[in-house]
């Protein structure tokens, strides 16, 4: 498992994106009213790429080179339902943007994965995340980081705290727009309503980001505390 997890500069981590996308597909998945087919069809491609993923390691050039291009296909497969969804109201336009965005730069780092394999046609996967590559690769980003670092306003930058940061704004913003789909599709809920329908998400998160929405105008509260009832 190790050596999937694992990840270096050329792929960024193939399966750790993958099943990222497909949990971040199925969150939004389970917010979608009266979908039916759609949404069926959407969380089985979901779990395809998972799938197909895993199957990348330990197999030759060949078939590597077919699975990515399945990949490939999966991904843009996704892309096109999500459109579709957001067409129909299904799901917000927001959230269809940012995971459309996601699938895009996965789909860059799979061209990126096939042009390195395409110059170890005799090697398997195995070998590019194995223990050899990835020692060489942190030795390289630790030079890196040791002689350059951008600074601002007479202090450093973390690269890795202002990808998190940016990382962040994202999932909040989707969290956000997931609970005002659900609430779209229904009249007056509550929040005991949505929090099992918002995966990943605690019951004061949720109240967190309600609470925003109203500042937003975008939701309307009546009721104090329990009773309080949510809608558009």
């Amino acid at each position: 498992m190790d050596e999937i997890i694992l990840k270096n500069t050329d792929f960024n981590n193939i399966y750790n994106k993958s099943y990222r996308l497909a949990a971040a597909v199925f969150m939004i998945s389970n917010v979608m009213e009266q979908s039916g087919e759609l949404e069926t069809k959407i969380k089985k491609l979901s779990l395809e790429l998972v799938s197909m993923s895993v199957n990348l390691k330990d197999i030759n050039f060949y078939d590597a080179k077919k699975l990515i291009s399945d990949i490939e296909k999966n991904s843009l497969e996704l892309i096109s339902m999500l459109d579709i969804a957001s067409i129909s109201g299904l799901v917000s336009k927001m959230n269809s943007s940012i995971l459309k965005e996601e699938f895009q730069a996965f789909i860059l780092e799979l061209s990126k994965f096939s042009e390195k394999f395409e110059n170890n046609k005799n090697t398997s996967v195995k070998s590019i995340f194995g223990e050899a590559s990835i020692s060489n690769v942190n030795n390289n980003l630790q030079k890196s980081t040791s002689s350059f670092q951008p600074k601002l306003n007479g202090g450093y930058v973390n690269e890795n705290k202002l990808q998190n940061n940016t990382n962040g704004h994202k999932r909040k913003d989707m969290r956000k727009n997931m609970i005002l789909d659900f609430i779209k599709g229904h009249k007056d809920v509550n929040i005991k309503d949505i929090v099992p329908n918002i995966t990943g998400c605690s019951e004061k998160t949720i109240q967190r980001e309600l609470i925003a929405l109203i500042k937003e105008g975008k939701i309307k509260k009546t009721g104090e505390r329990r009773w309080s009832k949510y809608s558009i």
